[in-house]
């Protein structure tokens, strides 16, 4: 797009957020991306989108929350559970496993946004859809293991056997957006759609099953149903207006009660509208135009947000952040031995995956993209996790090794220079997501580095709507995609679910395919039974330093065999005006290090709200400000 465009986009973006700021108590966040769905998908079955999550930590109240300490913090509930209050007892079940239950209390007076009461029916509403058979849930081996009992409105007890180390903390924030889901306005239907169920067979009906519960999620969670007024909300925003790549407008739930912020709730911010800009570039003007008061996590990129164009016009008028985070950003691979051009591709040889990341130059890409700042990742464990592996296998820059990988293989020079072997050239699709710039650069960069060793690639992207859902990231086992590059937040209560094949403990298979309805995180179809052993231990072993131990073998088990390409963990870059406080995050936050994981207590100093949080003492580093 030529700069007067941009320039002409900017002025028109400003001109429609002329209400933006303190003037009216609101705020215009912009983002890179738009959710395929809100509200009604409350187990990401449809849609696993980091956008999605994020915008739907204004709609939703959480059991808990983490706060920028990593601290469980509760909110729609009455205390956090401990042994010494007793509300949390963990006992032995034998073969070095143990039982966790947890008892909990939701608050009195709790409703949603339509003013019907908020209570346990809609906690047993979702453990009753998340555990239909054949549901497609992202973490099968997490509702496998979890049990809820009712005691009353209020009152509930959750039973986690075996129980994980982190099943009294991460797992609490909530296995989706919330265990919170409005039963009178999906059960009706739900009981329909249960029904149906019914009389399909798991094994024969798989697709049916699927399209049955897709269509249950995506009635609901549509953008015409979210338009219509009909869904309710337990957050402290509801949806206004949602309109197609352009905004989702929120405003204020008059009856949220979870959470009073300090000096009243009038104080704090009152309209949330996130703008969706998909190309950086365009979002980048809208910010220098004045038309933006914040950003999303995904919104600028890294070269974009430590830009002189940006960090010239930000004294006085606002400050940029890059804040060090557990998102991981790597080139996933299609590893299923079905796929017929996995085979003829040796995708499936670990020699070949290896090859492909010896001839990446990624020290010289970080230091030209991010100035160093987000160092090459050689695992999928973040470097802030206290399991952290720093001593695994690398893979420095070394295109005549990936060469003599792949003459191991097989694969021999032809003509033309492009790699042959059995007739077939190396030939590949790469897929990422459109419009985000440094993903498209990268993307350029990375083909030409694999040029030079004899590979072809071919571009593949679409929008984060089309990628992320669940047609098209989960069927790799029908051939969807090749090569995939996208990022997966490191969780802080690190399980491998990413890359096991099968949960050791609970049986739940991770990879995606017609067999399981197309559940499960490792989407690239990765099986080592060494890996799904040690990380199945890990989580059960409740002892620091055996689970470190464990979880240390598994990562040199996956640096040797690379089911996935590791680039980097990035920082997430944050543009916040002087003025708004409270839109800060730290690695950990709300469970998935974005901004708003404390929607209730963002405002304008010029409206009342109280300064609570200073992002520098949470990982935060002010590139505005830094010499």
């Amino acid at each position: 797009m030529k700069r007067n465009a941009l320039v002409a986009l900017g002025l028109a973006l400003v001109a429609g957020a002329a209400l933006a700021g303190p003037s009216d108590n609101s705020l215009i966040i912009g983002a890179s991306q738009e959710p395929k769905l809100l509200m009604g998908d409350f187990l990401n079955v449809v849609s696993n989108q980091v956008i999605k999550t994020e915008v739907e930590q204004y709609l939703y109240t959480p059991l808990f929350t983490l706060n920028l300490n990593s601290e469980l913090v509760p909110v729609a509930v009455t205390e956090t559970p401990t042994e010494a209050n007793k509300r949390l007892r963990v006992s032995d079940i034998g073969g070095g496993k143990k039982r966790l239950e947890v008892d909990l209390t939701l608050k009195s007076g709790l409703k949603w946004s339509d003013g019907e009461p908020l209570t346990t029916d809609d906690i047993a509403f979702v453990f009753d859809v998340a555990k239909a058979k054949g549901m497609a849930v992202p973490n099968p081996d997490f509702w496998s293991r979890v049990k809820l009992s009712v005691k009353d409105k209020q009152n509930f007890t959750l039973t986690f056997e075996p129980a994980y180390y982190y099943d009294a903390t991460v797992s609490l924030v909530g296995a989706s957006p919330s265990f919170i889901a409005p039963a009178h306005i999906m059960k009706p239907e739900w009981d329909k759609v249960k029904a149906a169920a019914a009389a399909l067979n798991p094994d024969k009906d798989a697709q049916k099953l699927n399209d049955l519960y897709r269509n249950f999620f995506q009635q609901f969670g549509s953008q015409q149903y979210i338009n219509s007024g009909k869904m309710a909300y337990s957050g402290p925003f509801k949806v206004s207006r949602w309109t197609a790549n352009s905004a989702i407008e929120m405003t204020k739930n008059p009856n949220f009660s979870a959470v009073t912020p300090a000096g009243g709730a009038d104080k704090y911010v009152q309209r949330v509208v996130y703008r969706i800009i998909q190309n950086t570039n365009s979002l980048l003007v809208a910010i220098l135009g004045g038309g933006i008061d914040a950003t999303s996590s995904v919104s600028i990129t890294g070269d974009q947000a430590s830009s002189k164009q940006l960090l010239a016009r930000a004294p006085g008028r606002f400050d940029v952040w890059g804040v060090p985070g557990p998102v991981w950003e790597h080139i996933d691979i299609n590893k299923f031995p079905n796929v017929q051009q996995v085979k003829d591709l040796t995708l499936d040889d670990k020699r070949t995956r290896q090859a492909l990341l010896y001839a990446l130059n990624r020290d010289a890409w970080v230091k030209a993209f991010f100035n160093g700042a987000e160092p090459v990742s050689n695992t999928w464990v973040a470097s802030t996790n206290p399991l952290f592996n720093p001593n695994v296998k690398k893979y420095p820059y070394d295109p005549e090794k990936a060469k003599q990988l792949l003459a191991e293989v097989g694969w021999k020079p032809g003509p033309d220079g492009v790699l042959v072997r059995n007739g077939k050239k190396f030939e590949l699709d790469f897929t990422t997501t459109s419009g985000q710039a440094i993903r498209e650069r990268t993307q350029q960069l990375f083909i030409d580095q694999w040029k030079q060793i004899g590979i072809t690639v071919r571009v593949n992207n679409a929008p984060s709507s089309v990628v992320f859902a669940d047609d098209f990231i989960q069927r790799a086992s029908e051939g969807k995609w090749l090569m995939f590059m996208f990022a997966w937040v490191s969780n802080l209560g690190e399980n491998g679910a990413l890359f096991q094949y099968k949960n050791l403990n609970s049986g739940a298979i991770s990879v995606p395919t017609k067999d399981n309805n197309y559940a499960g995180q490792n989407v690239g179809g990765w099986k080592n039974d060494e890996f799904d052993k040690l990380t199945s231990q890990g989580v059960v072993e409740f002892d620091v330093a055996k689970r470190k131990a464990l979880f240390a073998q598994a990562q040199e088990v996956w640096a040797d065999e690379l089911p996935a390409l590791p680039l980097r963990f990035r920082s997430n870059y944050y543009v916040v005006r002087n003025g708004l406080v409270n839109f800060v995050s730290s690695a950990y936050s709300g469970g998935n290090g974005y901004p708003g994981w404390n929607p209730w207590e963002i405002g304008w100093i010029s409206r009342g709200a109280q300064n609570l949080y200073d992002q520098a003492k949470y990982g935060g580093i002010n590139l505005s400000k830094s010499k």
